[in-house]
């Protein structure tokens, strides 16, 4: 749980009004949160009290109920900190700033936001979960940082929660995120070994792997494949090849990615892929 020292403590009605609710078990399918189906959540039936006024995480809790289910029971009071209100559910969290307006977070996404470091490091959701347009996955965008830009945490059954910001988020949007030929990410943004970058992995459109990497002498690019497999096995950017220069692209009999010490050439008749020294 994230710290909430130098927060401004207030006492929640919603809090309340759960002393009062009784539990019901309800199933919470379509959701990345699959561990918490059939689970007790808010009583749907219950009433909150009247308070003077609502706080706008309490407007949203108390007047949907679909959202109760999701979240299940307050586990805390809420907390406002530097413009920031949030508070701990059974099953997530919920946001609220005025910039970012009212937004929840729950299951195997708030479990990774919350290892992740949370709004310290991704920032206040500025979306709930929501579907993937391709109704495989689930997703959550965040505000970020100023060190990491705009963030997103993307989930599946087979691949799980991962984490993706900064160049490398721009880079797979531009690609066209989950439908593209990237795919959905199997592992978090994360620094490179040299600490002079930063990558991600994803399960490429093809289940052959991709990556996305960052380095600012290089730009952002991506490695796919047969190519990809080799420049790892070498070591990758520690390698004599370093960073990848260039995206995969095509040549006389077969694919071709640049790398700043040289380049690795796919055959297409033999499947074999070769590295280069410039």
């Amino acid at each position: 749980m994230t710290s909430r020292k130098g927060s401004i403590f207030r006492k929640s009605a919603a809090s309340t009004a759960t002393l009062l609710a009784a539990t019901l078990s309800l199933g919470l399918s379509g959701t990345a949160s699959g561990d918490v189906e059939q689970q007790s959540g808010a009583n749907e039936s219950s009433a909150a009290p009247a308070p003077a006024e609502f706080t706008p995480i309490e407007q949203r809790y108390w007047s949907e109920p679909h959202l109760r289910r999701v979240l299940g029971d307050p586990v805390d009071t809420e907390y406002d900190t530097n413009g920031m209100s949030y508070q701990e559910f059974q099953h997530g969290w919920m946001y609220h700033t005025e910039d970012t307006d009212t937004h929840e977070v729950h299951g195997a996404i708030s479990d990774r936001y919350e290892s992740l470091g949370q709004h310290s490091n991704y920032g206040v959701p500025i979306t709930d979960e929501l579907p993937t347009p391709d109704e495989v996955g689930r997703f959550n965008h965040f505000a970020g940082t100023e060190a990491i830009g705009t963030a997103s945490i993307y989930w599946t059954a087979d691949t799980g929660a991962h984490g993706v910001w900064g160049p490398v988020r721009e880079f797979w949007g531009q690609t066209g995120f989950e439908r593209g030929y990237l795919n959905y990410p199997v592992t978090n943004t994360a620094d490179t070994q040299e600490g002079d970058g930063v990558y991600t992995h994803f399960r490429g459109a093809d289940h052959a792997g991709a990556s996305v990497y960052w380095n600012s002498e290089t730009g952002t690019h991506s490695v796919r494949g047969t190519i990809r497999e080799l420049w790892l096995s070498m070591g990758a950017e520690t390698s004599w090849l370093g960073y990848p220069d260039s995206n995969e692209y095509s040549v006389p009999g077969g694919k071709r990615s640049d790398f700043q010490g040289g380049y690795i050439y796919w055959n297409s008749s033999t499947g074999e892929a070769t590295a280069y020294r410039y």
